[in-house]
């Protein structure tokens, strides 16, 4: 999608990927900053780690703790999270009421923290379900801390399930469970019953009709796959990175077509 991008506003820029191990994190940041790249999408497991690595972050990096993007200025690298905008635009245009309603979150990494804090952007409260509870009792202090608003922990139970679930009008996978090649995974226990308006949506989009979006929709409910958020927060990064207005259009098109939709 970034390609396409760069091919429609006719700039001269190529995106690629690059696997970083743990271990060379340190060192491909310095070629980052050395002018290999224009700039970085930092993925599953760096979104926090490269955080002490990074010259500066954004305020919504900082208060995340996790960074997706990183913007390369002269030899600085500026850490930021377009997951936060990128969701929030994507759960404006589905037109759903958050304020004051009760959602829930599974998983408790970067996607889920960034997850987190947009909906408490929009006033919802805030439920997350986690196999981790160190993890989600860490994510919860540390959202407090960046908010001053509280989250509820619950065990990835089918009976924590079923009690978190109550009166949700918003669920978010973010979680890997469903995504190629695990397509018959899904983070709801088939034993415990949806919420009767309830929203799900799965970050996951490869493959774009996951195991999850099954469930919900054989039960008559709204749902939709991540391919939205990722051309939202991609198109912001682009932005970041080449100073550019997005071509959204086209970056949708291109995503839907690689992956198939």
């Amino acid at each position: 999608m970034h390609n396409a991008a760069a091919a429609t506003l006719g700039i001269n820029y190529q995106y690629t990927t690059t696997d970083v191990a743990p271990e060379a994190l340190s060192t491909a940041l310095d070629r980052l900053r050395a002018g290999e790249w224009e700039g970085a999408n930092i993925t599953i497991p760096h979104k926090q780690a490269v955080l002490p690595r990074l010259d500066e972050l954004s305020k919504t990096a900082a208060a995340l703790g996790a960074v997706n993007t990183v913007i390369r200025d002269n030899d600085k690298l500026h850490g930021d999270n377009t997951d936060v905008p990128g969701f929030l635009a994507e759960i404006d245009m589905l037109e759903i009421q958050l304020a004051r309603q009760p959602t829930l979150i599974f998983g408790a990494g970067g996607s889920a923290r960034a997850i987190a804090f947009g909906l408490l952007q929009r006033g919802a409260e805030v439920r997350i379900l986690t196999r981790n509870l160190p993890a989600g009792s860490q994510l919860a202090r540390d959202l407090y801390r960046a908010t001053g608003e509280r989250i509820l922990n619950f065990e990835w139970t089918p009976t924590d399930l079923g009690q978190a679930a109550q009166g949700c009008v918003l669920a978010v996978n973010c979680t890997p469970l469903g995504m190629t090649p695990r397509v018959h995974a899904t983070p709801w226990f088939p034993v415990v019953p949806f919420p009767d308006k309830i929203l799900i949506y799965d970050l996951v989009y490869n493959p774009t009709e996951t195991m999850l979006l099954r469930q919900a929709r054989s039960h008559g409910l709204r749902a939709k796959g991540g391919i939205g958020m990722l051309v939202q927060q991609g198109a912001l990064a682009f932005a970041l990175w080449t100073g550019y207005e997005p071509p959204v259009n086209a970056m949708q098109t291109a995503a839907r077509r690689a992956l198939h939709a």
